[in-house]
């Protein structure tokens, strides 16, 4: 599954081709086009003024990883829309963001995402729909 002259199963590949997830401290567990994972460890450049998780981050991680979720069948895709749902936040610890495929179309595929902390507490939930722009 390559594009670009990349794997978009390894974790280490990705990673060196998406200099937003390393600017964003972004660390892949798993990836596969039926659920994958990332996470990140809060650090202070993760906070908001009220020295939270910035809400930016967390709708980020679920759309990151919900984009892992469906480049791993090698296709190419956008996010053509979301919808998030904040529901608490944390400001220390590891965040983790779960991106599940629903449903895989020819051009548009839909996933849900849910952001936890540590203790698996829900910070957000996420629906994306992902348009792909090509193989």
């Amino acid at each position: 599954m390559t594009d670009r002259g990349f794997n978009y199963l390894d974790t280490e590949e990705y990673l060196n081709h998406n200099p937003f997830m390393k600017y964003n401290h972004m660390e892949i567990v798993t990836i596969s086009p039926e659920c994958s994972e990332i996470r990140l460890r809060v650090n202070p450049d993760s906070l908001n003024l009220g020295g939270q998780v910035h809400g930016g981050l967390l709708y980020a991680l679920a759309d990151v990883v919900t984009g892992i979720t469906a480049r791993a069948d090698g296709r190419r895709y956008v996010t053509q829309s979301a919808h998030i749902n904040f529901i608490r936040n944390v400001s220390e610890g590891v965040v983790t963001a779960k991106g599940e495929m629903i449903r895989r179309g020819k051009t548009i595929s839909i996933l849900r995402s849910v952001v936890t902390d540590e203790k698996g507490t829900l910070l957000a939930e996420a629906t994306v729909d992902m348009f792909c722009t090509g193989e």
